[in-house]
């Protein structure tokens, strides 16, 4: 029988559509479906509140309330008999929704199978990996895959290595205005210590740019030139065009995580320094001790290096490629 595959996902918000930058090769060479669960129109102000407080993340901090799914529709699936379907899901699908749901919804057509995709990693402290702790082991999974190796290993899930990156297409080649640049939140963890590192690259002369999202949310009240509170939705393309602009890309990963964020797919993609805290990134596939470096404390950051312009060349040939989640799918389904 011939194989589909759909890709279900949280509605998002204007421009933040990351899944569908980083799986777009699954959209081009597999005609994977994309579909989403939307907020339903509600009208009536009263319905409104209710809603907002019925979803309030700040009261899921608390309790988790039950039922938030009757605030969403659920699109309807054109399932055919003469078909496999692989329905694959990130964690963000059940912020809102829960499994019951997704089962009672889904699960009545036995030529269905359904893939976890974890994109973070299970053992940071934030309520979305506390949540992913809870439902992986749910039998409604037929596999479950991590990017996260140490993950993989402990929790015994699939390992799908550094295979979810798309190459970004980039439409012109923008000049450099920046010696380096971060893009993240100021997630616990890494609050303190992201402004440290900020203000120990200005202090050295590094022409740097931090762009922060939902700093609002800061304790602090920091202002300074090159240091910037990101309080609108931007898009990943806005990401791509400041990391194109800079001559190295920093990655601040949080306490907890072991795994590569995008800043490291970022720059083997785009042809960028690197430099990390991330002590692992030596055992991934494009670690290059010439382009990378690692910092554990300040003092270990070679500011020099980072201000050099050199050309910087991972000869990457799609090697992190979504295709091969389907290959994986394909490997399995054959044992």
């Amino acid at each position: 029988m011939e194989d589909k595959y759909i890709f279900l996902c949280e509605e998002h918000k204007k421009g933040m559509d990351l899944y569908r930058y980083l799986l777009s090769d699954l959209f081009k060479l597999y005609n994977m479906e994309y579909y989403q669960i939307r907020k339903k129109n509600i009208n009536n102000f009263f319905l409104k509140f209710l809603r907002r407080a019925h979803l309030s993340y700040k009261v899921s901090n608390f309790v988790n309330l039950p039922m938030k799914s009757i605030w969403f529709e659920f699109p309807d699936l054109d399932i055919k008999e003469n078909c496999n379907y692989y329905i694959i899901m990130p964690l963000g699908v059940f912020f809102n929704c829960n499994i019951s749901a997704i089962r009672r919804k889904y699960k009545k057509n036995k030529n269905v199978k359904f893939v976890f995709l974890l994109l973070d990693s299970l053992e940071l402290k934030h309520k979305s990996n506390k949540l992913a702790r809870k439902i992986y082991k749910d039998k409604l999974w037929d596999y479950v895959f991590s990017y996260d190796k140490h993950d993989a290993e402990k929790y015994n899930l699939i390992y799908l290595d550094e295979h979810y990156y798309s190459q970004p297409e980039i439409k012109d080649n923008k000049e450099i205005d920046k010696d380096a640049y971060f893009m993240g939140g100021l997630k616990p963890g890494r609050i303190k210590e992201t402004i440290e590192l900020f203000e120990y690259l200005k202090d050295k002369g590094v022409n740097v740019r931090f762009d922060i999202v939902n700093a609002i949310k800061s304790p602090f009240d920091y202002k300074k030139d090159g240091f910037n509170t990101i309080k609108q939705v931007k898009p990943y393309s806005y990401v791509l065009e400041e990391a194109e602009g800079t001559n190295c890309i920093i990655e601040f990963l949080q306490t907890g995580q072991e795994c590569q964020s995008l800043r490291y797919f970022e720059a083997v993609c785009l042809n960028k320094k690197l430099l990390t805290n991330n002590k692992n990134v030596k055992e991934l596939s494009f670690y290059n001790e010439k382009y990378m470096k690692i910092f554990d404390k300040l003092e270990d950051i070679d500011t020099e290096w980072i201000k050099k312009k050199e050309d910087v060349n991972y000869n990457y040939n799609g090697e992190f490629s979504p295709i091969h989640i389907i290959e994986k799918i394909k490997e399995i389904d054959k044992k």
